[in-house]
């Protein structure tokens, strides 16, 4: 736990442009057909280039069912592109086994693998985006919405200073 806490105070630090955002998302993805809720963290190291992480659980569909997700996103403007790494526990299929990669896996295990993933800003003045993820076994569409933000406002680089007295 002292090891969290104090990367979160370096990180919290590091930047004069910095931001923390703290949201929450609802999606379905189409891979098994669940319905998933989650929460997520943002931190922006700089003005295109922030780190993440959440987790997402299916609390209607399947028992026990969890996604851990970390994350880099690049701004381009309305858009987000992110990869990470995902930590999940996979659901149960009808047979009780995976196949991935030529190896069965027992569905009680975890398993880990990268994603990638882009979002959009619906709306010029709200924080509402939709956003799409994919890996080897998720394709999930869903909303975002930051609900606490700490840390200084985006500059605008084309302000007009004069109006500021």
């Amino acid at each position: 736990m002292k090891k969290f806490f104090t990367l979160l105070v370096l990180l919290t630090s590091l930047s004069l442009h910095s931001q923390f955002h703290i949201g929450t998302s609802g999606a379905f993805d189409f891979e098994n057909e669940n319905a998933k809720l989650g929460v997520g963290i943002n931190y922006m190291l700089a003005p295109k280039v922030s780190i993440g992480g959440g987790v997402m659980i299916t609390p209607f569909e399947v028992d026990d069912d969890y996604e851990i997700m970390l994350n880099v996103k690049y701004n381009l403007g309305r858009f987000n592109l992110a990869a990470g790494y995902m930590f999940h526990e996979m659901p149960d299929d009808h047979m009780g086994m995976h196949m991935n990669m030529g190896s069965m896996h027992i569905s009680d295990e975890n398993h880990n693998e990268p994603y990638i993933g882009i979002d959009y800003k619906l709306f010029k003045n709200k924080n509402l985006r939709i956003f799409f993820n994919t890996s080897e076994s998720m394709k999930t569409f869903g909303l975002m919405m930051p609900i606490f933000n700490i840390g200084k406002k985006h500059m605008n680089h084309n302000m007009d200073h004069s109006n500021h007295n």
